[in-house]
């Protein structure tokens, strides 16, 4: 047999484990995507450690937050995010401005509505991200509401919307079904293949027997 057909008959062979495997793993990791669970579940934990009270200014890089996209959590957990006010200011440039804004938004997507740190028996709830905020404009936060007793940073890097889970996860079912036809279609060509294979050995054996 010619050495290329034998290549490609190895390959769609391979892809029967390929299909299967990659049906398990996309139908897998979509249905948990959709479903919000697993690593793909709202964030509930983060560190505490920038913690900052009601009026205080704090310097994002002593905290070990990066500056950017910031979340801003406040506790008790029952705090209404929209009574929170936050303010970010750029560093202190060499010509000595410092540029000032308003940080506004409500509860980011992606983070449950309460969270916790757990070395901290504190109660959490997230008010707001910084997100579109260039990072050279949060250097210093400083928050203020009725009510809240403390406030805190964590990294908004990496939270995943709602329309990233649902998008992401309706793309993978959708290339579950694929992968599944693809591992099927191998499998049935290597069967119809052997079947010849054993055909034509059998004619060929049959005047000698």
């Amino acid at each position: 047999m010619n050495p290329l057909v034998q290549r490609f008959r190895a390959v769609v062979a391979m892809w029967i484990l390929v299909g299967s495997g990659g049906f398990l793993l996309t139908a897998f990791l979509g249905l948990a995507l959709l479903t919000q669970t697993g690593p793909f579940a709202a964030a509930s934990t983060f560190s505490a450690a920038a913690e900052f009270a009601p009026g205080a200014e704090i310097k994002v890089r002593d905290t070990g937050v990066r500056p950017g996209n910031i979340l801003i959590l406040a506790t008790p957990a029952g705090v209404d995010p929209a009574i929170v006010r936050c303010t970010a200011k750029s560093r202190v440039y060499s010509t000595g401005e410092q540029r000032s804004r308003e940080v506004a938004g409500a509860r980011p997507e992606g983070t449950a509505a309460v969270m916790r740190d757990s070395g901290d028996p504190r109660l959490f709830t997230p008010v707001l991200a910084t997100e579109g905020i260039t990072w050279m404009d949060t250097d210093f936060v400083s928050c203020t509401g009725d009510g809240v007793e403390a406030f805190t940073l964590a990294s908004a890097k990496g939270l995943q919307s709602d329309r990233f889970r649902l998008g992401a996860g309706l793309l993978l079912m959708l290339l579950a079904p694929v992968f599944a036809g693809l591992g099927g279609l191998a499998l049935y060509l290597t069967r119809k293949w052997n079947r010849e294979a054993a055909l034509r050995g059998a004619s060929t054996s049959w005047p000698y027997r």
